[in-house]
């Protein structure tokens, strides 16, 4: 079984590498394919390729075929590994994460707390998978705005992470997730000292392995916006939006930092850019979330009311 993941994992590599995001789709396709009728030894491979499978449809944004994916995976690994291994509480952890981005809070926070209960029993509760799970956990009280319990489950995850060499990206994110929550508790100078130091773990990062180095622009971004510095945050914006767009595609992450860079055009009195990347937005809203989502509809207001400005 080893040598048929090593095998998928160097093609799946490859096929990110190409930045096709549907010969990546495919290739999963082909994966699971291969091994849905396959012996015990297939099946545990399945366990892993649907697991890829599931976070390939969460960073598109395609929810429901995320958590369909990471379902089945739970289902094998339920049946092969049993319910009490560090495989299947990760499976946990990225399903939780899919309810996370579609609002199902309660749901998402179950699945953590269900995940750390089976790592700390595993004894894995000083790894790097203990940590992501803080560290999504804290994401999800962060959405919910309990920013006290976001804040004090992040800072337990750097903890961890501070004690593993390594880990610089991972780093980054979470000193970039506790900018974000610095600054929803009013502490815009902690807040400003977490996204020096992400940006700078960012940076250390090789730049083929650089998937969320989009994040921490849009925070530094986000302040500069608030601070009124608004063609240095327009930079970032840009920036964001490309990084986001070669890994994951037009998702929703990129439909949000193109409204974001549709402010700060607007603050610049630049109509055309402001309607331009707006419309982008309202397009991957409608093509993701459909023209009947509030989102949609608040977008398509807003470049209505835009274009009527620019016409005044």
């Amino acid at each position: 079984m080893q040598d048929g993941l090593e095998k998928f994992y160097r093609g799946l590599d490859r096929q990110y590498a190409g930045g096709n995001l549907s010969d990546v789709e495919q290739y999963l396709l082909e994966s699971v394919s291969r091994t849905r009728n396959g012996q015990k030894n297939e099946r545990g491979e399945a366990i892993a390729i649907y697991n890829e499978l599931g976070s390939f449809y969460r960073g598109v944004s395609r929810y429901a075929q995320s958590l369909a994916a990471f379902e089945r995976a739970r289902a094998l690994a339920a049946s092969d590994l049993g319910q009490e291994c560090s495989q299947y509480a990760t499976i946990l952890n990225n399903m939780a994460g899919t309810y996370r981005l579609t609002g199902e809070y309660d749901r998402a926070i179950e699945l953590f707390h269900e995940a750390m209960a089976i790592y700390r029993r595993e004894g894995q509760q000083h790894t790097y998978a203990y940590a992501s799970v803080l560290n999504n956990l804290s994401l999800v009280y962060r959405e919910a705005n309990q920013i006290d319990r976001a804040i004090e489950y992040l800072e337990q995850a750097l903890q961890l992470i501070q004690q593993m060499p390594g880990y610089e990206q991972e780093l980054a994110v979470t000193y970039n997730n506790l900018t974000a929550l610095y600054h929803a508790a009013g502490d815009n100078e902690r807040a400003m000292l977490c996204l020096d130091r992400a940006l700078n773990e960012f940076e250390k990062c090789a730049d083929d392995e650089n998937v969320h180095y989009a994040a921490g622009l849009n925070s530094m971004a986000g302040f500069l916006f608030a601070a009124g510095e608004y063609e240095r945050a327009l930079a970032l914006y840009r920036k964001s939006a490309k990084y986001t767009k070669r890994f994951f595609g037009e998702n929703m992450e990129y439909g949000i930092t193109c409204q974001n860079m549709c402010w700060a055009y607007t603050k610049l009195e630049k109509w055309g850019e402001a309607i331009a990347v707006l419309a982008k937005a309202e397009q991957v809203y409608k093509r993701l979330l459909g023209e009947d989502h509030e989102r949609t509809r608040a977008v398509a207001d807003n470049l209505k009311q835009l274009r009527q400005g620019s016409k005044a």
